[in-house]
Formats: structure tokens, sequence, C-alpha cells
């Protein structure tokens, strides 16, 4: 899987869009070591090859260039990334949320974030005898 420069990142896929890969499959990031990620799939339907491609995302700006202005079929992808992640997509024009109602916590795909509805329902599988902290969530999570 090839990693490009994230500054590099809209014009690999059109340079890619120019070499006959005119279909977007998908988009989305992770993060690894604390370090965003985002990766996404192009398909050139005449060689039947397919591209998987990654940036790292500049951590100080959070931010990547779009790539929706080449493939429709990422503008979607691209606002719910943002939304799940944070990372912001510069060009994108559509910005509404797609599946959260507010922007103001953290996102929620992030390791960082705490998973408050862990502690706030019962937890499938726990002994009721122990009171133990479900994964992701940290011990003072009512004071961050």
């Amino acid at each position: 899987m090839p990693e490009i420069e994230s500054v590099l990142w809209a014009g690999e896929f059109r340079s890619l869009r120019t070499q006959g890969f005119l279909f977007f499959d998908f988009l989305t990031a992770y993060e690894r070591d604390g370090q965003l990620a985002v990766i996404a799939r192009v398909v050139n339907l005449d060689t039947k090859q397919s591209l998987l491609l990654t940036a790292k995302v500049d951590a100080d700006q959070n931010s990547i260039a779009t790539i929706s202005d080449l493939y429709a079929g990422a503008v979607w992808q691209e606002r719910e990334t943002a939304e799940m992640f944070g990372i912001k997509f510069i060009g994108l024009g559509d910005t509404r949320p797609l599946l959260r109602r507010s922007m103001l916590a953290r996102p929620p795909l992030l390791k960082s974030s705490v998973l408050a509805a862990r502690m706030l329902k019962p937890w499938p599988g726990q002994p009721s005898h122990r009171k133990q902290q479900p994964v992701g969530v940290v011990d003072d999570w009512l004071q961050a």
C-alpha cells in the first residue's frame, strides 16, 4: 500500500484519474501510535487494477486536501471521516454533520475519546460482584 505525503494527496489522485483510475471505492481514516492517516481506494475498471493509497495527516493542522472534486463519491465518505476522526478536508464544500448532532465532543473514533456509554450502561458479561472499568474508559472519566 503506497504511502504518499499529505501535501501530494489530491495531486496523486488527479494523476491517477489521467491513468484511468476513474472509479472511487472508499475513504476512511485510522489512528496508529497517536498519528492519524487517511486511506482511500480507487479502481481502473479497464485493467481491473485497484490502488489503496494512504497519507499521514499533519498533526498540527489535522487537515488534508479533498478529493471530492475528482470523485463525487468521496463527498459522503470525507464528511463521515471528518465527523468520526476530526480531520478537516480542505476544499470540501458540504460539511454538514451526517451522524452526530453536535460536533462539540471529541470525535468518537479517536483512541483518546472516552467511551462514557460503557460506564453508564451495564456491560454485557461483567460479573456483578466485581467492579472493573470496561476497556477504553479511563479511571477519572467524569473529570475529563
